[in-house]
């Protein structure tokens, strides 16, 4: 494990250097990866040990979480979301309810300094994932190299409902408009909105909130960024993309 994570050490700071030598030599407002820039992947028991999990667990509630691939070999976040708290942890100022679990990928850490995605020469954030039918709220979270680490761009994942009830809930793609996140501070909607800062994205991640509780689970195979004049974007046209409303 440890050679691992050394050996993924060094291949990110190489990336790096790679990256910010092309960027100079080229000298151009032109997409490095083309109109597709991969983000994430969850594909391989490697790939999940890029991210990290959290829940109300944490300050004394019962939800849970868990990642792992699913019987395709996709990734899977599941678990179950309650209300509840664990007794003598209710305190005033501290939380007050449970109800919330997720999932973010780690800072990708280098010899230079921490990675990050320039995602400002593409236009929607595109997530390959699987609804399970639980009715779930899940969110997509991205947080930038700004001076406030406690602050998340936000938009409610809305997934698609199957044609029938008795029709299987199908791998899809999710296309997210980045200029339709809302910027969040622990939680809340900030008073103060700004730009987001897509040319140093550092994580991002999917969380699911309640008020309803239960089991849930989501698949998520892929996130990455896509430009207009992507083949994905063309195919599926601008009637079918992320059109409802931020929250």
């Amino acid at each position: 494990m440890a050679t691992s994570a050394w050996r993924s050490y060094i291949t990110r700071s190489m990336e790096h250097l790679r990256d910010r030598t092309t960027e100079v030599l080229r000298a151009q407002p032109a997409p490095i990866h083309g109109p597709i820039l991969p983000l994430l992947s969850l594909k391989s028991q490697e790939d999940l040990q890029s991210f990290v999990l959290g829940c109300d667990t944490d300050l004394g509630g019962k939800s849970s979480v868990n990642l792992d691939l699913g019987p395709e070999g996709k990734g899977r976040l599941w678990g179950t979301l309650s209300s509840e708290l664990q007794m003598g942890r209710k305190k005033e100022g501290v939380i007050e309810r449970g109800g919330y679990a997720g999932m973010r990928s780690k800072s990708r850490t280098t010899m230079f300094g921490s990675r990050t995605w320039d995602t400002s020469l593409h236009d929607f954030l595109r997530l390959r994932v699987r609804s399970s039918g639980d009715g779930m709220r899940y969110f997509v979270n991205i947080q930038t190299d700004g001076p406030v680490r406690s602050d998340l761009f936000q938009h409610r994942l809305w997934l698609p409902t199957p044609i029938s009830d008795s029709a299987p809930h199908e791998w899809t793609n999710v296309l997210i408009p980045f200029s339709d996140f809302t910027l969040t501070n622990s939680g809340d909607l900030s008073e103060k909105q700004m730009e987001m800062l897509r040319t140093r994205v550092r994580t991002v991640g999917i969380s699911v909130l309640g008020p309803r509780e239960g089991r849930y689970e989501l698949g998520i195979e892929s996130i990455d960024a896509v430009s207009l004049d992507s083949e994905d974007v063309r195919r599926q046209g601008l009637d079918s993309l992320h059109g409802k409303s931020k929250l």
